[in-house]
């Protein structure tokens, strides 16, 4: 076997989401408003910025292992040196691991915090009045896109639908039953509204390294990614 060859094929081997992924089947997809999909982008942001904080963690664990275990196998013989030198090889295989894994959270992160960046750019500030009415428009569209699902793939309203749709406020409902008192046309609505996509070029961030993800407050950060 050609080890290099496999090294190859392995560092083509991206775990997580490509950047496709990232952009549209997750915040498009899920997002549906401009608004659903900066919450969205920031809820994977927070994820990947949890991840990222644990990963770097558990990485400095393995730094200090690993160095612990190479002096302890200078110092001890027999079986011991023996359950030692095996404790170090996997102490270094899970250390390569957990590069791939922080390098791989690491882009994801920075894809969701270029969409997030752009996104809160769209919307501007989000006073409470405003955040308010986006979620009422956001809640809205998804219920009408529940609602069209339900009708393609089942012939009728589930449930669940219908659950949402009766715990809505009043003028929300009355907006909402109207919209789908047509059938066709919501579907038709829906089929054909135009989207809106995130575009591939985003800008660039500042590069975000070991020690300020480490470093970060998390409520601080986010408060000002809220704003």
């Amino acid at each position: 076997m050609n080890l290099n060859r496999l090294k190859e094929l392995l560092d083509d081997h991206q775990t997580g989401m490509s950047q496709f992924q990232d952009d549209n089947l997750v915040t498009v997809r899920a997002g549906g408003t401009l608004y659903g999909q900066y919450k969205q982008a920031l809820r994977e942001l927070y994820k990947r910025f949890r991840g990222l904080r644990e990963s770097t963690c558990e990485r400095e664990r393995l730094v200090i292992d690993i160095e612990e275990l190479s002096e302890k196998i200078l110092d001890c013989e027999g079986f011991e040196k023996r359950r030692s030198e095996v404790d170090y090889k996997h102490k270094v295989m899970l250390m390569e691991e957990a590069n791939r894994a922080i390098m791989d959270t690491r882009r994801e992160f920075t894809r969701f915090y270029q969409q997030a960046a752009y996104l809160k750019d769209q919307l501007g500030e989000l006073t409470p009045e405003k955040r308010h009415k986006l979620d009422i428009e956001m809640w809205e569209f998804r219920i009408k896109e529940m609602a069209v699902i339900d009708w393609i793939t089942n012939g009728r309203l589930r449930n669940s639908t219908y659950e949402f749709l009766q715990a809505t406020p009043p003028e929300m409902k009355l907006r909402l039953v109207e919209s789908l008192r047509d059938q066709n046309n919501t579907i038709e609505w829906y089929e054909n509204k135009e989207k809106d996509f995130i575009p591939n070029n985003l800008p660039m961030i500042e590069p975000f390294t070991t020690e300020t993800i480490l470093e970060l407050e998390i409520t601080t950060k986010f408060e000002q990614l809220d704003k």
